[in-house]
């Protein structure tokens, strides 16, 4: 075949399915431009999952009508200076956004700015500018897209259904509207009124951010979260981390913006797993509201049609400072646990006899959507602290499992197992950093039969296994002896805990980092070591454990992510009882 240019159709069409993915996508770009054009009021309509019509209004700068035609043309943009890529501060720069949608679907645009004395609007079919005509208009831009894709049916094809298209429309409007604290959005689909946020100027930034994030998730959000605010070598890092205890089974409820724009960047997210993963399961994601401001000659948003992902220049130092960010930060937890957990008990509590067919124990932690963060409720339990102990004081222990205590404005009911085994796994690791883990030598050594394979990959690690607080020989051709085992797991079964260290050791020896491997070591170690549910407590034990539990570093989850209690305050359950 012979080389030729492509036609501006055919141009467009291939830039389309570069920039437009699905309905979502196109309501990013023509929200993002409402935004650029300093828009404080975007009002959105869908239809049909936005695959039959979608409609974004704005009251900002609008189009000058002489420019309305060249709004159309490619890589036509009053957003960029054209002698520098690398200080971008718009959302949209590449003026791809109108004539990739434009090629695609059939356009109304609708148009005014404050100096002209009536809008202008212009009609496209496919990419087939007709006249510009002027109109009936009111300050700002009013786009209406219908058809999407119906040019080029093999996207339309891939497309899911109304319900996935309306709900990744949803997902994106709250990333954008939690993003621009200071404009109010009103999301409606189908005609129904889906999401809407106020506009809110003259208040500080956590103000305006904890209002926005209490609009979208909700109240019961910010109170099991922790408030950031922090500079660190020129980055500056805002938002909220969610405790450990309150997870959620995939990525959702992760928002991340750098410089404003929405990012949806999975190595970054990673960062959050990788610094929640001594205290969550491997199976559950944590819940977090990042800012990330940075100079714009740090990061290059450049790099994506969609704009989803951008390359920092220093991503090295930036993992560190995120990772630090996050575990300092969740220092501040101490033995906090979500509110969650208190929430699904009072409502099982509160059905009818025939409704209460799930039991206590089977209260989950997934997420949801509060007004306070959690550092008003550590501050007030401070000023307390003197007054009354935040965990109580035991009063009883039920199925030998759980320990019953009473605070001054509720009851506690402790998982005795889950409490401990946090208690024991910081204490070991904070050992085994310091390198000062005590040992206890076993009056009867005792000798573990291994294969010899196993052995040869053994002798390579005994060195390690010894400053876990294990001493352990070769002992004969196909045995061990273990001579010594950490102090505060004298009473446990030497050889099963020796096996599970051995196996977790080989198993994740090259795979894992250092620290992680004396993590899960450690984990293994805990559970070992920690008091076993079915275990009978005395009154003095109890006590002891919740004193402990108050002066250990996130004592509110056990080493898997689930609560260590559930507390009931005494308005609640004078609630149930009807009295309130």
């Amino acid at each position: 075949m012979n080389i030729k240019i492509l036609s501006d159709d055919i141009v467009n069409k291939i830039a389309a399915g570069e920039v437009l993915e699905r309905p979502s996508s196109a309501v990013k770009e023509l929200v993002e431009n409402s935004i650029d054009a300093n828009a404080d009021e975007i009002n959105i309509f869908i239809r049909d999952g936005g695959k039959s019509e979608i409609i974004v209004s704005d009251n900002g700068d609008g189009i000058n009508s002489n420019e309305l035609g060249l709004a159309l043309r490619r890589h036509a943009t009053s957003k960029l200076s054209l002698e520098n890529l690398n200080n971008i501060s718009s959302l949209g720069f590449r003026g791809e956004a109108l004539p990739s949608i434009a090629s695609v679907s059939e356009m109304l645009i609708k148009t005014k700015t404050k100096n002209e004395a009536q809008g202008t609007s212009l009609e496209i079919c496919s990419g087939v500018a007709k006249a510009i005509k002027p109109v009936n208009q009111k300050k700002g831009t009013h786009i209406t897209v219908r058809n999407l894709f119906f040019s080029t049916p093999a996207r339309l094809k891939f497309l899911k259904s109304e319900n996935y298209e309306s709900l990744t429309i949803k997902k994106i409007t709250q990333k954008l509207a939690m993003c621009n604290f200071k404009v109010s959005f009103n999301l409606h689909i189908n005609n129904k009124l889906i999401l809407t946020t106020k506009k809110k100027k003259d208040e500080t930034n956590h103000n305006l951010l904890k209002n926005r994030v209490t609009e979208i998730l909700g109240n019961q959000y910010l109170e099991n979260c922790i408030y950031f605010d922090e500079t660190v070598e020129g980055f500056k890092f805002l938002g909220y981390l969610g405790v450990p205890t309150f997870h959620y089974s995939n990525t959702n409820n992760q928002f991340l913006f750098v410089n404003g724009r929405v990012i949806q960047d999975k190595s970054l997210n990673v960062l959050f797993k990788l610094a929640y993963r001594d205290f969550i399961s491997y199976d559950r994601f944590p819940q977090f509201v990042c800012f990330i401001n940075c100079p714009r000659s740090e990061v290059d948003v450049n790099v994506h049609p969609t704009k989803n992902e951008v390359r920092f220049k220093d991503i090295k130092s930036l993992r560190s400072r995120i990772i630090n960010l996050v575990k300092n930060n969740l220092k501040k937890v101490n033995h906090f646990a979500s509110t969650i957990n208190t929430k699904k008990a009072i409502d099982k509590f509160s059905r009818s006899p025939s409704q209460r067919s799930i039991e206590l124990k089977d209260i989950s932690t997934d997420s949801s959507s509060n007004t306070e963060s959690i550092n008003e409720k550590l501050k007030s339990k401070e000023i307390n602290e003197e007054k009354i102990l935040p965990l109580g004081f035991a009063k009883s222990q039920f199925h030998k499992t759980y320990i019953i205590s009473e605070t001054n404005d509720g009851i506690i009911v402790v998982d005795q197992h889950a409490a401990h085994e946090r208690i024991v796994y910081e204490k070991i690791k904070s050992e085994i950093y310091k390198k000062k883990i005590t040992t206890q030598i076993l009056l009867i050594p005792v000798v573990i039969d291994l294969d010899k394979s196993t052995i040869d990959v053994l002798g390579d690690l005994l060195d390690r296994v010894k400053s876990y607080g294990l001493v352990i020989e070769p002992f004969g051709v196909d045995s061990i002896i273990v001579r010594e085992i950490p102090g505060i797991l004298s009473g446990c079964d030497v050889k099963i805990l020796t096996l599970d260290i051995i196996n977790e050791l080989i198993e994740n020896n090259d795979s894992k980092s250092v620290e992680e491997q004396i993590n899960k070591v450690c984990s293994k170690m805990a559970c070992h070591g920690s008091i076993r549910a079915g275990r009978e407590m005395q009154i003095n034990e109890m006590n002891d454990l919740l004193r402990k539990m108050e002066s250990t570093p996130f004592s509110g989850q056990c080493n898997h992510g689930r609560p260590t209690y559930v507390e009931l305050k005494l308005n609640d359950i004078e609630r149930l009882f009807g009295r309130k």
